[in-house]
């Protein structure tokens, strides 16, 4: 059994101006094909778009408004929303609204820049 507390994971600061928290990663954990992290999208931030070459991701919307982006559809997204994403999927997320957007993320296989294909 493995078993953290968030708090003790440390978030870094990510190219596109989000807080990423990897809660549990093959870096971190014993996990080895699946990752799950919480992602803090400050006010006017916004992910790049990119998709996925092989990796199912699920984004669970705790906190906050925002716009998802799937193939060129947009879509409203705000507390209890859950969107899945399929690998060649192009995708991105964007804050709207007041406060952060807060969103619990999983990626099957784990998330891998090695995976991830931006424009």
């Amino acid at each position: 059994m493995h078993v953290t507390h968030r708090s003790k994971i440390e978030p870094f600061l990510a190219e596109d101006g989000s807080l990423v928290r990897e809660l549990a990663a093959p870096g971190n954990s014993p996990l080895t094909g699946h990752s799950l992290a919480e992602i803090r999208h400050p006010a006017g931030t916004a992910s790049r778009e990119h998709s996925h070459l092989v990796a199912e991701e699920v984004y669970y919307v705790l906190e906050g408004e925002g716009v998802v982006r799937v193939d060129g559809q947009a879509r409203a997204i705000g507390p209890g929303d859950v969107v899945v994403i399929s690998p060649g999927q192009r995708h991105q997320v964007a804050q709207q609204g007041a406060g952060d957007l807060l969103l619990l993320v999983t990626c099957v296989p784990a998330y891998s820049l090695a995976d991830v294909v931006f424009d």
